[in-house]
This record gives C-alpha cells, structure tokens and sequence, in this order.
C-alpha cells in the first residue's frame, strides 16, 4: 500500500473529528514512520491532548490499528498536537535533570511521579546521557515508578 493510501485513511479518519486538510500535515519518515502534526485552535486544543496526553495516545493506537488493518504493516506513527509532544519532552527532561540534580546533592533515591512508558524513556534516556545518576523502573502497570539513582550510592 502505497503512502498516498495511508495519507488518505488518516485524512479520512481524522476527517470524522471535523478536522480540515490544513490542520492536518503528514510526513513519511521513511518506509514505517510517520508524523501526523494537527494544528488546533488553543480552546480545543485539551479536547484533543486530554488529561497527561491519555486522548493523544488512544487517537494515535486507533490510527496505527486501522492503517495495520488495512496494510499489515505497524507503522511507527507519531501524532503531535499543536507541539504537544516537544513540550511535553522538554518539560520530562528538565524534570529529569532537576531530578538528577536533587540525587546527586541529597545522595539517596528520588521517586518521580507516575509516567507512561514512552515518557519513562524519555526520563531514562535524557539520565543516561548525563552520567552522574542512573535510574530504574520499579512497580507495576499502572502504578509504575521511575527511581533517580545516585552513582555513588
């Protein structure tokens, strides 16, 4: 199936929530990765994103469902609303740094909030390249944790 196809059952499918042609833009990474950007007044904008990015996600499985449906492929399929996903990146790897920080000053364990697991690599990732903490995932779903480590523990 070829990225014209999959372009349409997107615009179809994003179509049924009265978005228009110039609030969607979609890009094809490469052959199993697509970016969806939908551009939204500011007033409903929450509507969209939901409570934590809950409404994001769900809109995003359902539109990897209907397109691994149609083509038996599962694209990697990334779906941003008005640069939520930038902001909300930003704002896990500064609570990663101040969370790196505070363990490395305070020498014992810090607890972060409850995240979902695309978030917690975020948070893993943006620690690892620091170099002065490490961090484990404890728990279990839904009430898993992310510990920031100190190294010299």
């Amino acid at each position: 199936m070829t990225n014209k196809k999959i372009q349409e059952i997107i615009e179809n499918i994003l179509g049924f929530l009265s978005l228009t042609d110039d609030q969607i833009k979609i890009n094809f990474i490469d052959e199993d990765q697509i970016q969806v950007n939908i551009s939204l007044p500011e007033d409903i904008t929450g509507i969209f994103i939901g409570r934590g990015g809950e409404n994001i996600n769900a809109l995003r499985l359902i539109l990897s469902l209907i397109i691994s449906q149609r083509t038996n492929t599962w694209p990697k399929l990334r779906l941003n609303v008005n640069d939520y996903q930038e902001k909300r990146e930003e704002y896990l790897t500064d609570l990663a740094k101040d969370a790196a920080e505070k363990a490395q000053e305070l020498q014992r364990e810090i607890i972060l909030p409850n995240l979902s697991s695309y978030e917690r690599r975020i948070v893993h990732l943006h620690v690892e390249s620091l170099g002065t903490v490490t961090t484990e995932s404890r728990g279990q779903e839904p009430r898993r944790q992310l510990v920031v480590i100190p190294k010299t523990k």
